[in-house]
């Protein structure tokens, strides 16, 4: 379970971004939409401890993360896949993932069962991953970020740069590992269909303050989500 309580934070001394945020996520994925400037990357890189929250709390499984940097939450199962990816182009895609599973200690036996989770991965291992497409490489930076095992991983604009067939894919791919595993995912977004297909809850945050919380098991708020975002 991770849990934000009133969380307030910015990239300096008193310049908050956003503030008094709060939700919980049991399972699966909560979204969070807005244009850009409304605080998203901020929110992202404070859950995951590359920037210090100013106030309010955050636990997973009831650990209290405050205080903590990103390695010590990554080890209490928190990962964050940040904007732009952030590959390292010119290592294989092999080499990523290698490094991935040195850095958190973990298996690199676990790579293969990323490969079989995208095959791609299998297909380009040899590879550089700077020759990969936009897609490839989101799906790449997924994979590792999964070989931390983590309880929650944070997507920060997945979607961006991707064509329509790519975020499709992401999508179906993101389903997988939803339905086949117990990792939970925020998605930081401005793609309200992706949100829509793979989000149980998505809020809606304006200015760096939440605006509207709407459910996606509800057809009027699934309606509404996209007239939500593009009348902030």
């Amino acid at each position: 379970m991770l849990e934000v309580r009133k969380l307030c934070g910015g990239y300096r001394p008193r310049a908050e971004v956003f503030s008094d945020i709060s939700f919980d996520l049991a399972s699966g994925a909560i979204g969070v939409i807005g244009r850009n400037g409304a605080g998203k990357s901020c929110l992202a890189k404070t859950l995951s401890g590359a920037l210090v929250a100013f106030d309010g709390s955050i636990r997973v499984d009831g650990n209290d993360l405050n205080g903590l940097d990103s390695r010590a939450r990554v080890r209490l199962g928190i990962s964050l896949v940040p904007e732009g990816r952030l590959v390292f182009g010119q290592l294989t895609v092999r080499e990523n993932l290698l490094v991935a599973a040195h850095a958190a200690r973990t298996n690199p036996g676990a790579i293969a069962g990323l490969e079989q989770t995208f095959p791609i991965l299998a297909k380009k291992r040899d590879k550089l991953a700077a020759s990969m497409s936009g897609g490839e490489q989101q799906l790449l930076a997924i994979a590792r970020a999964l070989i931390q095992a983590p309880k929650i991983i944070i997507l920060d604009e997945p979607s961006l740069g991707l064509s329509p067939i790519a975020i499709d894919g992401l999508c179906d791919s993101l389903h997988r590992i939803i339905d086949q595993t117990e990792t939970r995912f925020v998605l930081m977004e401005q793609n309200a269909e992706l949100l829509t297909n793979l989000c149980k809850r998505v809020l809606v945050l304006d200015q760096g303050v939440i605006v509207r919380d709407l459910d996606m098991e509800c057809v009027a708020d699934r309606e509404a989500i996209s007239d939500s975002y593009l009348g902030m």
